[in-house]
């Protein structure tokens, strides 16, 4: 697994945010947050490529958003498909083409599909847990996107849902997937799963780990190098995971949390 993770610029204190403390954002301070970042994954065994910052992008360094990556479904393979993501959020779309470039150097064999207008994504709208990958339709997903990521990843073996996300930015926001049979979640998270119908997160192997909705920042969980990065600060939800086996790592990502974002966010993930 490779991450392409890009460090914010000054330009991050005009991020696109709901947080209550979003005039807090701190663009030095989150860049020596993200160098930290960088460095725990690194320790943990895990390649990172690193882009140059984007003075003019103020969301630039939020990768995941722009690019998703799939491995044919039930492998470990090298990266079958490339999904070039259309941000819900026109300001955001120029962040795409430097993403994808580098990601095509990475994976030079892999299919690509864009996702043409009208259809929008957003990347945080996307988790993938064994053969099935859930699709947000949010304020930033639109349906006809949606259903293109849906066509697209059908033909690698993978059972697309659409689920609905109203009350948060993105789905990945409240659920996110911890491996191909257990994931970890608010209520609300999940519930956006079960809107998406009764297969989605269902099935006896499939495990639900629900924290509670004071924590609902530490359910954004990046899964690399076989441990668990979490936001810092939520130690109930940690005790959670540590107690279910998982090896977790806590990372500050203040100023990234005051943006919307969260360790997933932050990277793009090419098989």
């Amino acid at each position: 697994m490779r991450l392409i993770m890009r460090p914010p610029s000054e330009a991050m204190r005009r991020a696109l945010s709901e947080h209550p403390e979003r005039n807090r954002i701190d663009p030095e301070r989150a860049l020596r947050q993200h160098a930290a970042y960088v460095s725990a994954l690194e320790s943990a065994g895990v390649s990172v490529v690193l882009l140059g910052p984007e003075p003019g992008l103020a969301d630039a360094c939020f990768t995941w958003d722009t690019l998703l990556a799939f491995s044919q479904a039930g492998t470990k393979g090298p990266t079958a498909l490339l999904v070039a993501a259309r941000p819900g959020e026109p300001s955001r779309r120029p962040e795409v083409a430097s993403v994808l470039a580098c990601a095509r150097q990475l994976a030079p064999a892999a299919e690509l599909v864009e996702i043409r207008e009208p259809g929008t994504l957003d990347g945080g709208d996307v988790i993938t847990y064994g053969n099935r990958v859930a699709i947000g339709v949010s304020a930033r997903t639109n349906e006809a996107g949606g259903g293109q990521l849906a066509a697209a990843v059908q033909r690698f073996g993978y059972r697309p849902f659409l689920c609905p996300v109203g009350d948060r930015l993105h789905l990945a926001s409240a659920v996110s997937s911890l491996g191909a049979r257990r994931l970890i979640g608010t209520r609300a998270g999940f519930a956006s799963l079960d809107a998406g119908g009764p297969d989605v997160a269902s099935g006896g192997e499939l495990e639900r780990i629900v924290i509670g909705d004071v924590d609902v920042v530490a359910a954004n969980v990046l899964v690399a190098g076989g441990q668990c990065f979490v936001v810092r600060g939520h130690p109930a939800a940690v005790e959670v995971m540590r107690r279910a086996g998982e090896k977790v790592v806590e990372v500050d990502l203040e100023d990234f949390v005051r943006a919307d974002g969260g360790p997933t966010c932050l990277v793009a993930p090419i098989p």
